[in-house]
């Protein structure tokens, strides 16, 4: 098992944009680190009609005390009216990475610091 780590999935069309998020995330630990991939064909509805999309997907790695700080500030972020941020529990992988993850976010803003 993955000791409270998930990942969160975000979508955008606008690849710079996406990548901005990311590096903010990991800059202010919220995250350990993230992934953009695609370019993707999304399919959607929207208004009423089917929508096609080039997107990007960005995976990021949270411990899971950071999950909310780092679902709001990537929704802050993001210019979609409703952007997909999608969190899911990691329930296992690579102890070292694992643990590599929950230190880089240990001191994340949302943990509080032992004197």
């Amino acid at each position: 098992m993955a000791d409270g780590i998930c990942q969160l999935q975000v979508s955008h069309s606008d690849r710079d944009e996406l990548q901005a998020i990311v590096d903010a995330l990991v800059a202010e630990r919220l995250v350990a680190c993230g992934q953009v991939l695609g370019p993707m064909r999304s399919t959607f509805r929207w208004e009423g009609s089917m929508q096609h999309e080039q997107e990007w997907l960005a995976l990021l790695k949270t411990s899971e005390p950071l999950v909310d700080r780092a679902l709001a500030r990537t929704s802050e972020m993001h210019s979609y009216e409703v952007p997909e941020i999608l969190v899911t529990r990691v329930i296992g992988g690579h102890r070292p990475y694992l643990q590599w993850v929950l230190e880089e976010t240990r001191s994340g803003p949302a943990q509080k610091r032992s004197s």
